[in-house]
């Protein structure tokens, strides 16, 4: 009988904790599986011979000609794979034994769930936790709240999917280097995919030197933001979406004089309508909206959320007020200090 499940690992090079990956695999407490392993045209030769070194059915093993990078690699697998699910680990990553039984499980529960991923501990190059990642996705609303501020609910090391699910959306885009993940989870969210989180830790992810999952750069954190404007940009071109995005990612200075009431109030008007455009094409129910309105108010802060009513206040009360309902980022704390310190100064050089 055909397996129902493929997992997938993506190599290149990484032979100092390959072994480790390949065998959480195989050791898994459900084991009809297909293990589908493709080598970006590794420049360590050691790598083909190692994996061919495994006497496991369920192995099949691809070698790419050349090197491909992520997304394509990604996408070929697609192609290859004819099984209901996918699994995904990282070829220096390490599965615990229930994994793919857990996560498989809950998907076969839950028909209207696309995509998965798990709690994870993150682990060192030798194997000592350093930390954990645990976050709970009630309901798409919640789901979708994320992505429009910029950050991708799905912790990727951990995913299994619906193939047919990501074979619809198109799989990675290659033009999204270094952020393919999150993009592809924003299409999800976008064409109105279910998305949970199993809560349960299944992975071990490691965090090394050579790793990319610590690699975070200039084109990364453009990418992340493109990524989040097309978002917005989805939902209404009326919205103005630069307004709104700089709000959703904090990416105002709050001590300004930029920032006053008119600058609340428009991006208010913004928001709601951006809640109600989402609410009408995505047909949210209340609690869904509920849930999405949630995420971006405790990020952006309940500010925004009361503002009839605190714009209508004096304006130094006005400032008191809307800082104590949101959130303060480090530097605009540090330059209002500056600032009333600054002023303070300059009325006590009078006096003298």
């Amino acid at each position: 009988m055909k397996p129902k499940i493929t997992v997938l690992t993506c190599v290149y090079n990484g032979m100092p904790f390959l072994k480790e990956a390949i065998d959480s695999v195989l050791n898994q407490t459900y084991s009809d599986f297909e293990y589908l392993i493709i080598d970006d045209a590794s420049t360590d030769r050691n790598v083909a011979k190692f994996i061919e070194s495994y006497d496991d059915k369920r192995i099949r093993f691809i070698k790419n000609e050349e090197n491909l990078g992520v997304s394509k690699t990604f996408n070929k697998a697609l192609s290859l794979i004819n099984t209901q699910y996918v699994v995904r680990i990282d070829q220096d990553d390490v599965n615990l034994p229930d994994r793919i039984e857990s996560q498989i499980t809950y998907l076969e529960n839950n028909n209207n769930i696309d995509i998965v991923c798990s709690w994870e501990h993150i682990i060192d190059s030798n194997g000592n936790k350093l930390g954990q990642w645990k976050r709970s996705l009630d309901n798409y609303g919640e789901f979708l709240g994320y992505v429009l501020i910029g950050i991708c609910p799905i912790w990727h090391p951990s995913i299994a999917f619906r193939t047919k699910s990501m074979v619809d959306a198109g799989g990675f885009k290659v033009e999204y280097t270094r952020a393919e993940d999150f993009e592809v989870t924003a299409r999800f969210a976008l064409k109105r995919y279910g998305a949970a989180i199993v809560p349960k830790y299944l992975l071990l992810q490691r965090q090394h030197s050579d790793s990319q999952s610590v690699e975070f750069n200039v084109e990364q954190a453009q990418m992340t933001r493109r990524i989040h404007i097309e978002a917005i940009e989805f939902f209404s071109s009326h919205v103005d979406t630069k307004l709104v995005s700089d709000y959703l990612l904090l990416n105002i200075n709050r001590g300004s004089i930029k920032f006053n009431k008119e600058y609340l109030k428009r991006a208010y008007n913004a928001m709601d309508e951006l809640f109600d455009n989402i609410a009408k094409r995505q047909k949210l129910s209340i609690d869904e909206l509920s849930s999405l309105k949630k995420v971006i108010y405790r990020r952006s802060g309940f500010g925004i959320k009361y503002t009839p009513i605190i714009t209508k206040l004096p304006t130094l009360i006005f400032y008191i007020v809307f800082y104590i309902l949101s959130p303060l980022q480090v530097g605009n704390a540090q330059e209002i200090v500056s600032k009333i310190y600054h002023r303070f100064m300059s009325y006590l050089n009078i006096f003298k």
